[in-house]
């Protein structure tokens, strides 16, 4: 299987397949974010940590459309970081990036092992972004565009996503305020 990747996938193409890989595993999460909550909340809620029960609340109310927010950011964020790697050989984003995104994956399966229920995002996570992302890693550095040094080196970019999905969820409720019924 490898050989038949690394033969028919150019490094540009494994590289542009970063957002599609990313989009795919958050519209699992766009699209069942608010029926996994109604389903979920009253079992779940007693197992959050009291001082993680008042952003797990805040999340609780938020709709497909605000989830959207931070998603449609990080997407820009990482079209340009494709961008700059297969068009300006600068790495360092997309590497950083993917640090992040690859280490997110186990959030989602704590999440499913601490609260014992399906965690929302759980199965992209693991059907789609750790093939994806150790894929990507590999020919990386199969071709000898980066080394160990630089993932390390460049993985403190990833924290830049963090810092956009805050201020992507901070603004969801600006941007699209609830309808008063």
């Amino acid at each position: 299987m490898l050989e038949w990747l690394n033969t028919n996938l150019s490094i540009e193409t494994v590289i542009w397949l970063f957002p599609l890989t990313f989009l795919l595993h958050d519209f699992e999460e766009i699209i069942f974010v608010e029926a996994w909550f109604q389903k979920n909340y009253a079992k779940v809620i007693k197992r959050v940590p009291l001082r993680a029960r008042g952003l797990f609340e805040g999340m609780s109310h938020t709709t497909a459309a605000r989830f959207s927010i931070p998603v449609v950011l990080q997407l820009i964020m990482y079209i340009i970081a494709a961008y700059l790697a297969v068009e300006q050989q600068l790495f360092g984003l997309v590497v950083g990036f993917n640090v992040l995104l690859f280490l997110h994956v186990f959030t989602h399966i704590g999440q499913s092992l601490f609260f014992r229920t399906y965690a929302l995002g759980v199965g992209t996570a693991i059907l789609i972004t750790v093939p994806y992302s150790l894929y990507l890693f590999y020919r990386l550095l199969q071709d000898e565009i980066i080394n160990f040094r630089d993932i390390v080196l460049n993985a403190p970019y990833g924290l830049v996503t963090i810092f956009i999905v805050l201020i992507g969820h901070r603004i969801a409720p600006k941007l699209l305020p609830s309808v008063k019924k």
